[in-house]
């Protein structure tokens, strides 16, 4: 059942997102430029009233109750096999040197880290950093193409969603382990991000109280994304994938 949620859930995505119009003309690096506003707005409207009902009571009775140590061991867990998935968008993006680094992480956390347990390899100068479709489109030149909001996920642009959907599928660790794991590895992964939003909280509640959130929100996640994108510091008090359902 959950295999089935992860292989339904983008398709439904690239459905809805099918649905938007094509976009008019303009400079997807602007951000004044936002093809999709009269339709992101009501569907943020509805994201924001679900946070404030169900994601946000759930996230922090999770972080108020689950132990730190936990949280921190579900996330290493998480992002140490998320790293087959990376080691080949690195390929893709020609980046030989982030190929060698990565596989070593992996090989160095699951055999001396209990499967990815502990971080071992941060102590050694080999931190996480994460990738995927998004930005190896970026490194190719693809466009952005326009913000999106989709019911129940998280923010977005065009190229963002495209790239998800491909990340869901182009995975190795859901091909190579058994059933069993990869359920629990899938389990891992919802805690994970029920923690960042737990992490999240004051963020997402200025966002929501401020007098336009939609606005204050995608402004924050485009301003955020590119920063990543271009290798500079995200800013922790900005808004990215809240909801990373990776």
């Amino acid at each position: 059942m959950i295999r089935l949620a992860r292989a339904t859930l983008p398709l439904g995505a690239l459905l809805l997102l099918g649905a938007c119009a094509t976009p008019p003309s303009g400079d997807p690096n602007d951000l004044s430029y936002d093809p999709f506003e009269s339709y992101n707005r009501p569907v943020h409207r509805t994201n924001v009233a679900i946070d404030e009902a169900v994601y946000g009571p759930v996230a922090r009775g999770y972080g108020e109750t689950m132990p730190q140590v936990a949280r921190n061991g579900f996330r290493n867990l998480r992002d140490n096999w998320s790293l087959p998935g990376d080691v080949i968008q690195y390929g893709l993006q020609g980046e030989g040197m982030r190929v060698a680094e990565t596989t070593t992480r992996f090989a160095v956390n699951t055999l001396l880290g209990l499967g990815g347990l502990l971080d071992i390899a941060k102590d050694m100068g080999l931190p996480y950093r994460e990738t995927g479709f998004d930005e190896t489109f970026y490194k190719w030149g693809v466009p952005d193409g326009g913000y999106v909001e989709i019911p129940f996920l998280p923010p977005g642009t065009q190229r963002d969603w495209t790239a998800w959907v491909l990340d869901q599928f182009a995975d190795p660790t859901y091909y190579v382990l058994s059933g069993p794991v990869v359920d629990g590895l899938l389990v891992v992964s919802g805690l994970d991000i029920v923690n960042d939003r737990y992490e999240l909280d004051p963020v997402v509640e200025m966002m929501h109280n401020s007098a336009d959130s939609y606005s204050a929100q995608r402004l924050s996640y485009l301003q955020n994304k590119w920063a990543r994108l271009s290798g500079g510091e995200a800013d922790v008090n900005m808004l990215e994938d809240v909801y990373d359902y990776e």
